[in-house]
Order: structure tokens, then sequence, then C-alpha cells
């Protein structure tokens, strides 16, 4: 009996060393938009449009690092679309607040507490 339970014990302590690397999480980011009540907004990341779970704010999940190019566009066309180059963190998230300027909308980065005009990288 001794033996049997030794051998459970040794398997089950390889399995949990195999899942280690699965269970410390995925390579993968996200990025945060939220967006003032009176302009709903929808987002196209490289040419594709990104799914809608709300009016004010959208999640870009599952991204990997680097830059991705994004769209914010508005509802009925309301205002012109505007377009943003943002860099990707590694393993993280990034936030961001659409916020209305004299020329358009900009994105205020909030991690790095800065805005983020369209045609900018968001460094």
């Amino acid at each position: 009996m001794g033996q049997v339970l030794k051998s459970v014990f040794i398997v089950f302590c390889a399995m949990l060393l195999l899942m280690v690397p699965v269970c410390a999480g995925q390579p993968y980011s996200y990025i945060y938009i939220q967006g003032d009540k009176t302009a709903p907004f929808y987002v196209k990341m490289e040419g594709k449009m990104q799914p809608r779970y709300g009016k004010n704010y959208c999640i870009i999940s599952e991204l990997t690092p680097g830059t991705v190019n994004i769209e914010i566009l508005f509802q009925q066309n309301v205002y012109p679309a505007e377009k943003f180059t943002i860099v990707v963190p590694e393993n993280g998230a990034r936030g961001f607040l659409l916020d209305k300027h004299k020329d358009g909308y900009a994105l205020y980065d909030l991690q790095k507490k800065d805005y983020i005009m369209p045609g900018e990288v968001a460094k």
C-alpha cells in the first residue's frame, strides 16, 4: 500500500510541475478604452471591427507585444474617425480615456498621464 501511495504522489507532483508554465499566465496583453457618455464609439483594429460590449468602452484582449493600429469610429458618424497607433506591453495592460479636444478626439494614457493625438504613436 505504501508503494502505491508513493507512486501516486510522484505522478501527482509531476503533473503539478508540468502545469506550472500553463498556470503562470498567457503571454497576452489587453487595451482598455473608456469614452464619455455623449459619444458612443466602435473600435476597428488592423482593419477588423472589434466586438462591442458597451457603448462607452472597449476591451481589446489577447494582444501580443508590439504596435497595433486602431481606428475609433463614432456612432452614426457624428464625428470623423480617428486613427491611433498603440504600443502593446508584454504581459500587461494599457488604459486610455477617449477625450474630446478642439481638433477632434485624443486618447489619454492612464499609465503615462499623457495625451496621444491621432496619427501619433503611443510610446
